[in-house]
């Protein structure tokens, strides 16, 4: 059989209702916490920060985890996470590129024409601070530089690094595999949910979903969670990236 076609056993599979609920329910907690905290006065970029350091982090891990002492006893990830096959990093990098390059000029142009329009049309009740995702747009005084190094440190190692190496632990190596039984329809269901777990920027599903599909196939048939790993974190590097140059043109 051809690479990403070969035969695998599948794990024990998730039901639909079981499978929403995991994927969405780590997303509903951290909007929750960006929510108290912006009532509190806190920017919500902020709060998103400290929630994926948090919220997502020990829910997402911690539910590994727990699935691994369940299965054997020990607080190990193993038994638990699948997708281990391993591509050559030629390969990896020849993968994962162009998916990366895809994901991003789709966001831009989903930001450029959708976002803003979306944000005000359906979820003009979302709190200001929440909906200024949809433009990168903030108010008030810029910051001192050092708590914007201070800030930008912290977001390169939670939202570059941990968020993206966690959420793919949980999303595609734990919830993908136990939709299997779907077939093709398994990548795109991860996908959908994986965008509608963003709860705090909504208005962006329609590009979101669509940059996601063949990052997500691309995984599935490849079976190597490191690919996704490598995708997610270059992503979000130059995602946040993209941020610092739209902050420093502004101040």
């Amino acid at each position: 059989m051809s690479e990403g076609r070969t035969a695998v056993e599948l794990p024990e599979q998730h039901s639909l209702a079981r499978s929403v609920v995991l994927h969405l329910a780590p997303g509903a907690a951290l909007f929750a916490f960006v929510l108290v905290l912006a009532a509190l006065g806190v920017p919500a970029v902020l709060g998103l920060l400290v929630g994926i350091a948090v919220v997502i982090v020990p829910l997402e891990l911690g539910y590994l985890l727990l699935q691994g002492r369940r299965r054997t006893g020990r607080w190990t990830l193993d038994g638990v996470v699948g997708l281990r096959e391993r591509l050559p990093p030629g390969r990896t990098a020849a993968y994962a590129v162009p998916l990366v390059v895809w994901f991003i000029a789709i966001l831009i142009v989903s930001t450029a024409l959708l976002d803003e329009a979306i944000a005000d049309t359906l979820f003009s009740w979302y709190p200001e601070s929440v909906r200024e995702f949809a433009t990168f747009e903030g108010e008030g005084e810029t910051p001192a530089g050092w708590i914007v190094a201070l800030v930008l440190a912290f977001a390169f190692l939670i939202n570059g690094f941990v968020g993206p190496v966690v959420e793919e632990l949980y999303f595609r190596g734990h919830l993908l595999p136990r939709i299997g039984r779907y077939g093709r329809g398994a990548p795109v269901l991860n996908a959908v949910l994986f965008s509608l777990y963003h709860l705090w920027t909504p208005w962006q599903n329609p590009g979101r979903i669509l940059a996601l599909l063949p990052w997500i196939f691309t995984v599935w048939r490849k079976r190597d969670l490191r690919l996704s790993m490598a995708v997610h974190i270059s992503v979000n590097c130059l995602f946040l990236l993209l941020v610092l140059l739209v902050f420093l043109e502004e101040g």
